[in-house]
């Protein structure tokens, strides 16, 4: 666009990418529904994750601590968030000889497991519609991260749909479960597994801000070797 007035001029553009530089389709529910192949080795603790969603950001909707408005637009005009899915290991043993063709699993389990800057969160709040995660870094320094509420309910009722269950006044769910061996020969080691299925938060320059983990206990398998 080109302004002029008394012999003055300036020309401005918009620019339309942003640095986008891959397309998000939003939910891939073909890939989701199928979930990751469960062929990992007991040795493993988790399975590699697989992105099955893929989406971008405003800032306006992405709130990181103190920083302010024209700094975080200078640092990341967009955010890229990401659901990946992997499995993750709850409870594992050996065969000490005694052991018979049965397992028991007495597991305590979180519901969500929230990260900020990869640190664990250890206080949520709201405020003026923003869900705000609060951790500290390795020099025990505060650093925070928010969420419009508008984001955090549409993860929330992503979750839901497929079988998550939130209840605030139980933060752990008990999971107890008795695993039978049916195959011939001897076991050596048992291993569960639990889905879980984790939003993702970057900034532009890929550098993580957030991530937010929902412990599927619906979706829950075993493994003998």
């Amino acid at each position: 666009m080109l302004l002029k007035r008394k012999g003055w001029g300036v020309n401005t553009s918009t620019p339309h990418d942003f640095n986008l530089v891959d397309d998000a389709q939003g939910l891939d529910t073909a890939l989701r529904s199928h979930l990751p192949e469960f062929n990992l080795p007991l040795s493993s603790k988790s399975s590699q994750p697989i992105i099955v969603g893929k989406w971008y950001s405003p800032f306006m909707f992405i709130s990181e601590g103190t920083l302010l408005l024209k700094d975080q637009v200078s640092i990341s005009m967009y955010y890229k968030v990401t659901l990946e899915q992997n499995w993750e290991q709850i409870f594992a043993c050996e065969n000490n000889e005694n052991q018979g063709n049965v397992v028991f699993v007495d597991e305590f389990l979180p519901r969500k497991v929230i990260l900020v800057g990869g640190r664990e969160v250890v206080d949520v709040k709201v405020d003026n519609g923003v869900m705000w995660f609060k951790s500290y870094n390795n020099e025990g320094i505060a650093i925070s991260a928010g969420l419009s509420l508008l984001v955090f309910e549409r993860m929330k009722w992503e979750q839901e749909r497929v079988g998550w269950v939130d209840e605030e006044n139980d933060k752990q769910v008990n999971v107890k479960r008795e695993e039978k061996f049916g195959g011939m020969g001897r076991w050596r080691k048992f291993g569960c597994y639990m889905l879980v299925e984790r939003f993702v938060v970057k900034r532009m320059d890929h550098s993580l801000v957030l991530s937010y983990q929902f412990n599927h206990i619906n979706q829950i398998r075993s493994k003998w070797e």
